[in-house]
């Protein structure tokens, strides 16, 4: 289940980039500034507990695009 949280953050995080306000996220969720920036600019691997808390941040928000990923993710293994 691991794997397939983050694949789901990370494919939401950058189908999503041209919409997403990278700093408002980061102070949203408590990261340090430019952390979202950091992983869409230059591909820095966010740790577990970032992924956890980003996958927390998105149920919350019932954004429905990403439960359905996460649905299909989990329906092709």
């Amino acid at each position: 289940m691991k794997h397939i949280k983050r694949q789901a953050v990370e494919l939401w995080l950058k189908n999503n980039q041209d919409v997403i306000n990278g700093t408002g996220l980061d102070k949203r969720i408590g990261f340090p500034l430019g952390t979202i920036q950091k992983f869409l600019k230059y591909e820095r691997k966010l740790n577990d507990k970032r992924i956890t808390a980003i996958d927390n941040f998105l149920k919350r928000a019932n954004i429905e695009s990403y439960k359905k990923k996460i649905r299909e993710n989990i329906n092709e293994r």
